[in-house]
């Protein structure tokens, strides 16, 4: 009977894995390379005396502005609908179309790692494991990860990630024992 409940369970698993991971990654994708992840703002083009500086703020607050207006477009606010977009918002819908698609997932995955370990302030002698478990209490459920079609790809971006988290925790620590003069400010 046991038997049967998992394979009932991992059949349930499977068919929620297919339905949700392309939105998953979508929505993943969006919070590493979309409008929010856009973090200057106006005041920083007074702010630096760069001309090179000012127009690449501009470029970032202009990219803001327009992928905000073309995530409107889309259906169920991940399907894209290039209906009552102008030329400029169908050519940019198409690019973060090709771009979404050819995103690696094994990085995209890392880069959200990394976004909710800042915004969470999860210091880097944290182990991966309770970093997982604390921004899946944030988020609510683990959903958030679950980027993979197949559950054996999953398992293996989870495994690969905590490998090299764990070995970048492993050196923080080797270094921190080895500099323990240091303050907390100065760490990555």
């Amino acid at each position: 009977m046991a038997r049967l409940r998992q394979q009932k369970e991992t059949e349930e698993r499977k068919a929620w894995r297919e339905a949700n991971s392309e939105r998953l990654m979508w929505e993943m994708f969006l919070r590493v390379h979309g409008p929010e992840s856009v973090e200057v703002t106006e005041e920083d083009i007074e702010k630096t005396n760069d001309p090179e500086s000012k127009e690449e703020i501009k470029a970032e607050l202009a990219y803001k502005k327009l992928i905000q207006k073309v995530l409107a477009h889309y259906k169920e606010g991940w399907i894209v609908d290039y209906g009552n977009m102008d030329e400029t918002e169908k050519a940019f819908a198409w690019l973060l179309e090709e771009f979404h698609v050819f995103e690696d997932r094994e990085n995209l995955f890392e880069m959200d790692y990394e976004r909710w370990t800042d915004k969470l302030n999860i210091k880097p002698d944290v182990p991966f494991v309770e970093a997982i478990r604390a921004i899946d209490k944030h988020v609510g459920s683990s959903d958030w990860r679950e980027i993979c079609y197949l559950q054996v790809h999953q398992d293996a971006m989870m495994e690969n990630l905590f490998e090299k988290e764990e070995n970048r925790r492993a050196s923080y620590l080797r270094y921190k024992a080895q500099h323990p003069e240091e303050s907390e400010d100065g760490e990555d």
